[in-house]
């Protein structure tokens, strides 16, 4: 259970971090190369002193899915700082959360699966949240609303990514599965360094400070929770792991950032987070 708490604090410290950084001037791909990179030193220390593995089909399917994972996880995080700019680290954190709905669609349709009864209870709570987290204090839905429609893309992005963990156990080599995480983080970087330079971008003190402390707890949050799991059953782990994380991030952002949000959003919220350990079910 320590393992898991500390897991979902360095998870909640990832918000945080964006919210804290956000008044800063800093380049958003320099800083996110940074992140990437602090990630990738563990898995360079694991592998250290091993054969790398033969290349092969195996290992070029391998290197195709972490491609596409690596360019989501960019995708993902990139939207999380737009949407911790524009909308806080509550309604981020939430929405980030909810991308447990992607896989869980996914396994629906591609695979074959069929959720429970309690977790199409979640998902219609999910829904009703949205309607509700979309309507305008005059009492009218809002049908065009950019912060909104780009938590909805935050969402996708990150539950993409997720499922990617999904279609890897399915169709990709097992015993490849240090090398996919580890692939994934250097097609994450390849591309911010990219689009860094394409832009004519930076990687200065700011960015370096910002990363660090984003790309620490970003690896550390996964780290704690899979060394979590032998003690704590995983039915147990996952929703503690969101929820608790979404409360930790709604009070430091009302008490360090005096972020205060709409009533609807809060009952959205209210909504969200039953809905997200059924989900979980």
């Amino acid at each position: 259970m320590v393992y898991l708490i500390a897991g979902l604090a360095c998870s909640a410290l990832v918000s945080i971090v964006l919210k804290a950084c956000g008044k800063w001037e800093y380049d958003r791909y320099g800083m996110l190369a940074v992140n990437y990179a602090a990630c990738l030193v563990p898995f360079i220390i694991m592998q250290a002193g091993k054969p790398l593995p033969p290349i092969d089909r195996d290992f070029g399917l391998c290197i195709a899915f972490s491609a596409v994972n690596g360019l989501l996880y960019l995708a993902g995080m990139a939207l999380n700082q737009a949407n911790v700019r524009r909308d806080g680290a509550i309604l981020q954190s939430a929405f980030a959360r909810l991308g447990v709905m992607v896989p869980t669609c996914l396994s629906v349709i591609a695979f074959g699966e069929r959720p429970s009864a309690m977790q199409a209870i979640g998902i219609l709570l999910v829904l009703a949240a949205f309607f509700l987290m979309n309507i305008q204090p005059g009492g009218k839905a809002t049908h065009a609303r950019p912060a909104f429609g780009l938590l909805l893309l935050g969402l996708l992005c990150n539950g993409t990514a997720d499922s990617m963990l999904k279609v890897f156990e399915e169709y990709g080599p097992p015993a490849l599965g240090d090398w996919f995480m580890g692939a994934t983080f250097i097609f994450a970087s390849i591309a911010c360094l990219i689009i860094m330079s394409a832009g004519k971008g930076r990687i200065g003190r700011k960015e370096l400070a910002a990363g660090l402390a984003l790309g620490i707890p970003n690896y550390m949050s996964s780290l704690l929770l899979l060394k979590s799991l032998p003690s704590v059953s995983a039915y147990i782990a996952y929703p503690i792991y969101s929820v608790g994380a979404i409360l930790i991030v709604m009070a430091a952002s009302a008490i360090i950032f005096r972020e205060r949000l709409s009533r609807q959003s809060y009952l959205g919220i209210a909504m969200i987070v039953p809905a997200i350990l059924l989900l979980n079910i």
